[in-house]
């Protein structure tokens, strides 16, 4: 029986997504993370938000990615490769949109893993997720305009399901700093994922509810 609207846990072929949670995660661990030169610099460059200063900003940080689950809205994940004894190596988020049927995600990740694909993998499930799971009808997410390491993972990605670059967005996003930023939008709806995967094998991780 299911007793959670998220998995708890996700299982892909590299990687390992953990429910965040005051159980999966000590507040201690997690911003000794967070606060390392290279998830201060490069990391949260386009995503300052995860910037975390203070112990007490991580522990709110995880409260609200509770409350968040009860509420339906965001889930979110510590990621973990498989090859690298479980050590943490950032987060993902899925949030999907109830009433305008569709959902979006995003993946925030330590500098010396980019290049591995391993956003496209998680991307990949979250995709699958939306179509075949949550019956949702499309999936999108942005990137900032200079921020070329994510636009190229999610070309990729999106490349893979048959969806598209939609545009750019002018004056869309706005930073803790006030400052608003340009994004570049894409997205996949149900028919162009249906294109693809018709006779593809899905759903080819294992889930934990």
């Amino acid at each position: 029986m299911v007793h959670n609207l998220f998995p708890k846990q996700i299982e892909t072929r590299r990687l390992v997504f953990e429910r965040v949670s005051h159980e999966t995660i000590d507040p201690f661990e997690f911003y000794e993370f967070v606060t390392r030169d290279d998830w201060q610099s490069a990391t949260a460059e386009h995503m300052p938000w995860f910037r975390f200063q203070r112990l007490d900003q991580v522990t709110d940080f995880i409260d609200r990615a509770e409350q968040q689950w009860a509420d339906h809205t965001t889930a979110r994940y510590l990621l973990r490769p498989k090859d690298e004894e479980g050590e943490l190596i950032g987060t993902t988020a899925y949030g999907p949109e109830w009433d305008t049927r569709r959902a979006g995600s995003g993946v925030v990740l330590a500098k010396q893993y980019w290049g591995r694909e391993y956003g496209v993998e998680r991307a990949s499930a979250f995709i699958e997720l939306t179509f075949e799971r949550y019956d949702l009808d499309a999936y999108y997410t942005t990137c900032a305009v200079n921020n070329d390491p994510s636009r190229r993972m999610i070309e990729k990605y999106v490349e893979k399901y048959g969806g598209r670059h939609e545009g750019l967005l002018r004056q869309h996003s706005p930073h803790p700093n006030d400052e608003v930023t340009d994004q570049h939008r894409f997205t996949i709806v149900r028919s162009e994922y249906e294109d693809v995967t018709t006779g593809v094998e899905t759903l080819d991780f294992n889930i934990d509810w």
